[in-house]
Order: structure tokens, then C-alpha cells, then sequence
């Protein structure tokens, strides 16, 4: 008897349904492709439960007649390709003839649609592959799909998908993006009966961009446009100087569609190269034009991802293109140069008390966390700099230490091989509410970071946490600082280095943490309240965490459409820096693929409002403030790492120094 059979077509579409149907935003972007494909002017899409109850996506297109319409949800049936050749010359979004007939076999679907020249629509009901019902309807020219109880018929393929909040905001950064390559058409997204975008029919770009990031995103884009034969790259960018967290905010199209390209995002990072500091992207929004001989879009079955005919062409046209237009403008690095000329000394009061708040107050001016992280990397020896490739799902160093205390004074961090060993810490739901602090956990410790910071191992760096560190504060000579960033000490043991900007924010987090399970966060209200416009990722990021933020000292409110009020934040927060940490903070959460447990909300919460009312480095501190520093650093609860991971204190023991002077 033979081993080799034929698959039914039920199975044969629910195997094909796991590489097109990934998750809800998947089928969203197979039926955008088609309306869009089928010359519509206007785009719905409506959705509940993250896609898991229903998606429903309608238009004006041209619509199809009876028989198109049942013949679509066959396998491999499609209007787009006659022949072979036709391959070599693809210029519409949808293509393959497959996703219709996946869709179908693990969801119910009802379609309506009709032709311009039909008196009566067509209304087909298909149940897990299965046609229930053909009829006629009254409908208007173009074309519905409603998908109810996705992977209903495949539970395995159900219980993988992630939260609600995490499958809206891939539909809305999906919505997005072809917004932003068709300004010409209006698109509207609802999210359990809430609009989460609008736009309408403008001619240009950058009014698309308005539409959906708001005033303040585009104020400082760059045009981009250059031309080398038939190719064309055209869009806009942000300067240096303005910069998020993620790679989120770049979008790349080639022929209008939307696509995750390794090149052209590396082309991109290569024209920022020096200037800007490691961890942190620019705003892009590139289009690509080139013939379609040039470019092979069937490497997918997303369509997602694209192989180039002369990809080194490529890359060097975006590269030179943005470098070009960034170099009209001046760069961050002459901004901060003139900026830091032209300010002041900042003034030390020797005779004020050893208190947080204190170190904050005595900042003045107040250099943007851009030019902080930049300039610390000018300063830093040359033997010391660290080159990093830096991806999204790279960490800024995720490190655990075992903590044993007993008295305040004294501290001993249990290491080995030279660097801080894991430590798996589970937070309970109500650990916020406890006497535990949070340690640093790979889930959450490398969403935004600390200042300065760069992807990198302590294994791999110049100097090495020493094993068994042990710490007395009445031990420790103080004997100033490097670089105004670095605290220099010593103690019988050998040489201590200090990194005065983690220091500073471990204490503070723990001293949040603190005042959170007390419930007793301090607060001030804002004289006039600041205003700030979401993306529409960010809107539903926000809505997901405002409970949490308001627990950690911020008090907002939801204005009109995608803007928000910030109305008071925490004490240890200056005003000024409420909007840049917010935004920060969505985009962490946008990002996260996984999404995040209550408890990691309130740690990075937490971590990122410690990064930020820190001291930074490139600062002159008292002799006073040092010791106060490392005084209080003692007496926390884990002085081995920042909230981020990073370590605190290095030490090259007395051993070290006598090898490297041959002495040994």
C-alpha cells in the first residue's frame, strides 16, 4: 500500500493558513491588499477582541460578479497572474491566489460585495472551509469581509496568539503603514466601537503624516529625494537630534508596499553613523521606486520581506540620499557643540543638604538626554570604545546579582567568572504592593535603557566585576571623579569605579518602589497642563497602561481623537521631561511582542522615571555628593545593578594592579 496520498483541500488550506494566516493583522493585510488592489477610494476596518471575534473590512472598489466571488475562495485563484512572466513584472499588492481560500478554512467568513454594472450584490457564507450559503444582497458597489472566530476550528493555532492589546497594535501599525503609502485614500480603524484612526484623502505625504503622528512628529522631518536611473528613493526623516527607542517608526514601501527590508534599514543606520549614539533610530519614511524586474516579492508568503536584483546599489542610493539631505541641516553633533559654548558653568551649593531632589535643582542648564549620551561618548577613551550593532531585540546588558545584607554599612555581591551571575526573579501580582524590590529581568530590562548605555556583555568589557566584592562605606577613601561621569575610590581591597548616573538610579528606584507600596507617591501638579499626540500604536499602548501610570504619580486625560493631558507628574520628574519619558515608555510597551504582565509595567515604570531624575553623566559633583552617594547606594536592597541590568561599582583589586605592573 502506498505511503503517499493526496491531502484533502481542508487540510491542504489549513496547512497553507499557517504561513499566510500568522495572526489577526495578517488576514487585515491580505484584504487591505485587495481592496486596495481593486481601486478603492475608501478603506474600513473594524475589529473586537484583537481580531480574535471579528475583523471587518470594507470598500468601494470595483467589486466582484457572483461567480468571481465564489471562485476567489478556491486555492491558488487569482485575477493577477496569467502567466509565468507575469512574475517578472508584478506591480500589485496581492498576488499568490491563497490567502481567501486559507482565511476560509480556519474562520467564518461572510462576504458581501458587487459590481458597478450588477442591479444585486452577491452574500457568500463559507464556516471553516466549508460554503454554507449563496445568495442575493443589497449591497453597494465594492466589497465586505467579515471574519468571525478566528482559528475557532484550530484551537492549537488559537491559544498562540498573544493579548488583545498586543494583536491591536500590530492591525494599527499595519493600518498605518498603508495609510502612509496611499495618502490618496481615506482609511478608518475602529477598536471595540472606539475610532482609532481617521484620516482623509490629501495629496501629499507629509499631510498624511500630520494626519496620523500629529503636528509636533513632523516639525523637524527631512525631505529625502534622489534618482539613479530607474531607481528613485523618495520620503522623509527625522534629524539626528530627534530619535526614539524602537525601529517602530520607520517604515520602508518598495513599489507601495509595505515591506521589513534588512538593507534598507541598514543603509539607513549606516547615514546616522556618528551621529548618533548607540540604542537609539531615527524617524523614517522611505518609498522606493524601481522597476519590477528589479526587485523579487515572492520570497514570502507575507510579502513582508523582498530580494533585490542590485541590492549594493540600493544600499548605497538610500544611504547617500539621506546622508545628503541630514547634511542640508546641521548635525547634532555641531548643536551641541554651540549649545554647550554658549552655556554656563553649573554652580555647586556646597551647603545644601544630601537629598535627591537636590542633585536635580543644581542642573542647570539642562542638556537633552541626546546630547548627554553623545557627548559621553566623545569623552571616553579611545581604548575604551566598544563598536556595537545594535538590533531591536538587543539588550543594553541584562545582569542579576545575589544580594546578602545584613547591616546597612556593609554589602557583599556574590559573583563569578568575572560577572554578575542569574538569578530568575518571578514578581508576584501584588509585589508592588510588598516589600520586594524588582531585580533586573531580561522581559523587561531592555526597553529603554540608561543614558549612555550600549549593547554590550560585562564579559566583553575593559574591566570586569571582581569576585566577592565587599564594601564597607567606612572603608572607602573617595578620590574624585573621571570624565565628570566616573567616582574614583579606593579601599583596602584595591580601586573602586563608580558610575555616578546608575548609582543615582538604582537609589532612586528603590526609593520609588518604596513609596509606591506605601501608596504615598509624591505628586506636582502642572500650572498649565501639556498636551501630547499618540500614534495610533501609542493611543493603544496608552490605554493599556493609564492605570498604571496614574499609580506612579502621573495624572492624564484623554482629550479628542489620539491627544492626551498630562496634568501632574511625579516630584522626582521635571515637567519638561513628562512628554520625552512618556512617549519613550508606549513605545517599550508598543514594542514588546510579548506583551506585559502588570508587574513588569510597574517595574519599567519605575526604572524609567529612576533614569531619568538621575544624575547624568558629563556632571561635576561635590566631594560631599559623592559620599552621600555612595553612603545611600549601600543601603539599598541590590547596589550591584541599576534597574536596567547595568552594573554599578567595577573594582580592580590590588592583585590585578600588582600583575599588570609585573610586580607578581
Amino acid at each position: 500500500m502506498s505511503k503517499i496520498r493526496v491531502l484533502p483541500d481542508s487540510l491542504a488550506n489549513k496547512i497553507a493558513a499557517g504561513e499566510v494566516v500568522e495572526r489577526p493583522a495578517s488576514i487585515v493585510k491580505e484584504l487591505l491588499e485587495n481592496s486596495l488592489d481593486a481601486g478603492a477610494r475608501t478603506v474600513e476596518v473594524a475589529i473586537e477582541s484583537g481580531g480574535r471575534r471579528l475583523l471587518r473590512i470594507a470598500d468601494d472598489g470595483e467589486g466582484m460578479t457572483r461567480d468571481d466571488a465564489i471562485l476567489a475562495f478556491e486555492r491558488h485563484a487569482t485575477s493577477k497572474l496569467k502567466t509565468a512572466e507575469d512574475l517578472d513584472a508584478i506591480m500589485t499588492l496581492g498576488f499568490r491566489g491563497e490567502a481567501l481560500a486559507s482565511i476560509a478554512s480556519v474562520a467564518k467568513v461572510r462576504l458581501r460585495t458587487q459590481t458597478q454594472d450588477d442591479l444585486v450584490g452577491t452574500e457568500i457564507e463559507i464556516s471553516g472551509g466549508r460554503m454554507l450559503n449563496v445568495r442575493d444582497c443589497a449591497f453597494a458597489r465594492g466589497a465586505e469581509f467579515e471574519i468571525r472566530d478566528l482559528f475557532f476550528n484550530v484551537p492549537a493555532r488559537r491559544k498562540f496568539l498573544k493579548s488583545e492589546a498586543t494583536e491591536s497594535f500590530h492591525i494599527a501599525n499595519l493600518v498605518t503603514h498603508y495609510a502612509l503609502a496611499n495618502p490618496q485614500i481615506a482609511f478608518t480603524l475602529t477598536n471595540n466601537g472606539r475610532e482609532s484612526i481617521r484620516v482623509t484623502p490629501v495629496n501629499e505625504l507629509r499631510e498624511r503624516a500630520y494626519q496620523l503622528f500629529g503636528g509636533d512628529a513632523i516639525a523637524g522631518l527631512i525631505e529625502v529625494r534622489a534618482t539613479e536611473g530607474e531607481l528613485k528613493v523618495r520620503g522623509y526623516v527625522s534629524s539626528p537630534s530627534a530619535t526614539r527607542t524602537t525601529r517602530d517608526s520607520q517604515y520602508f514601501f518598495i513599489n507601495g508596499r509595505y515591506v521589513r527590508d534588512k538593507v534598507l534599514g541598514k543603509a539607513l543606520g549606516e547615514a546616522y553613523r556618528a551621529m548618533m549614539p548607540a540604542g537609539v533610530y531615527p524617524t523614517a519614511m522611505l518609498f522606493l521606486d524601481l522597476p519590477p524586474d528589479e526587485v523579487d516579492v515572492n520570497v514570502h508568503p507575507a510579502k513582508t520581506e523582498v530580494r533585490f536584483v542590485r541590492s549594493t546599489i540600493v544600499y548605497d542610493l538610500v544611504r547617500d540620499a539621506v546622508r545628503s539631505a541630514i547634511g542640508a541641516t546641521k548635525s547634532a553633533v555641531t548643536l551641541f557643540a554651540e549649545r554647550k559654548a554658549d552655556a554656563p558653568r553649573p554652580v555647586m551649593d556646597e551647603s545644601r543638604a544630601m537629598t535627591p531632589q537636590s542633585f536635580l535643582e543644581e542642573q542647570a542648564p539642562k542638556p537633552t538626554r541626546e546630547e548627554l549620551r553623545h557627548a559621553f561618548r566623545l569623552q571616553m577613551p579611545q581604548q575604551q570604545k566598544i563598536e556595537l550593532s545594535a538590533t531591536p531585540d538587543e539588550s543594553y546588558g541584562s545582569y542579576e546579582s545575589d544580594v546578602s545584607y545584613g547591616k546597612a554599612e556593609t554589602v557583599s555581591i556574590a559573583v563569578e567568572d568575572g560577572t554578575l551571575p542569574s538569578n530568575e526573579s518571578h514578581i508576584s501580582h501584588d509585589s508592588y504592593s510588598s516589600h520586594q524590590i524588582p531585580q533586573p529581568n531580561k522581559r523587561y530590562s531592555n526597553r529603554l535603557g540608561c543614558l549612555g548605555a550600549h549593547a554590550t556583555d560585562t564579559a566583553n568589557a575593559p574591566f570586569k566585576v571582581a569576585q566577592n566584592l565587599t564594601l564597607d562605606k567606612d572603608e572607602i577613601n573617595i578620590s574624585g571623579q573621571l570624565h565628570n561621569s566616573f567616582i574614583l575610590a579606593a579601599d583596602r581591597a584595591g580601586l573602586l569605579i563608580i558610575d555616578q548616573h546608575v548609582a543615582h538610579e538604582r537609589i532612586l528606584f528603590e526609593k520609588h518602589w518604596d513609596a509606591l507600596r506605601r501608596k504615598q507617591i509624591e505628586v506636582q501638579r502642572l500650572l498649565i497642563p501639556e498636551t501630547l499626540d499618540l500614534t495610533p500604536a501609542q493611543a493603544a499602548a496608552f490605554d493599556q497602561v493609564l492605570p498604571e501610570l496614574e499609580a506612579n504619580g502621573f495624572e492624564l486625560g484623554r482629550l479628542s481623537g489620539r491627544t492626551i493631558a498630562i496634568k501632574a507628574v511625579p516630584a522626582m520628574l521635571t515637567a519638561g521631561a513628562a512628554q520625552s519619558l512618556l512617549l519613550e515608555l508606549l513605545d517599550a510597551i508598543e514594542h514588546d511582542r510579548k506583551g506585559l504582565s502588570l508587574d513588569e509595567i510597574h517595574a519599567e515604570i519605575a526604572a524609567s522615571l529612576a533614569c531619568r531624575a538621575a544624575i547624568k553623566i558629563n556632571m561635576t559633583l561635590a566631594h560631599e555628593k559623592m559620599r552621600w552617594l555612595i553612603d545611600e547606594l549601600l543601603t539599598m536592597e541590590n547596589p550591584a545593578t541599576c534597574p536596567h541590568g547595568r552594573p554599578i561599582i567595577l573594582r580592580v583589586t590590588m592583585r590585578e594592579l600588582e600583575k599588570g605592573f609585573q610586580r607578581i
